[in-house]
């Protein structure tokens, strides 16, 4: 009897410990990237939603947020970065039922792309070069 006490006791102390806790008004960033650098452009992203766009302090709320840069791939060499807000493909805005990742996909082999993107407090476009699959 003694002895399960004892596991059942380390297991709620292990559980507290290990799992994240938040309050209740914190938003969950467990989110993961929507992308993979499968996307052949070299960059992974996150959906700007109103949770992320107050987590990192965002002055946009749309678009996708980039969460990584694949060195030496298309958007490298492009000029994305780590922080860049995604606001649009090729013209198109990324709004909350327009998925990135299927217009990437969509996206012939060897083709120029625009993407507008956010940084900071300025907007620019970026031009890179979509790689063969």
């Amino acid at each position: 009897m003694m002895i399960i006490t004892a596991a059942v006791l380390a297991a709620i102390v292990l559980i507290f410990f290990l799992l994240p806790w938040q309050s209740e008004g914190e938003p969950s960033l467990e989110l993961p990237p929507e992308s993979s650098a499968a996307t052949d452009l070299g960059f992974t992203y996150l959906k700007v939603t109103p949770q992320v766009s107050a987590y990192y302090d965002l002055e946009v709320h749309s678009g996708v947020l980039v969460t990584e840069v694949i060195p030496k791939s298309p958007a490298a060499r492009a000029g994305v970065e780590v922080g860049d807000v995604i606001l649009s493909f090729n013209g198109d805005r990324l709004e909350e039922e327009t998925p990135l990742f299927g217009m990437m996909m969509a996206c012939s082999a060897d083709h120029r792309i625009a993407l507008e993107v956010w940084r900071g407090e300025s907007v620019s476009i970026v031009e890179l070069f979509h790689a063969a699959r």
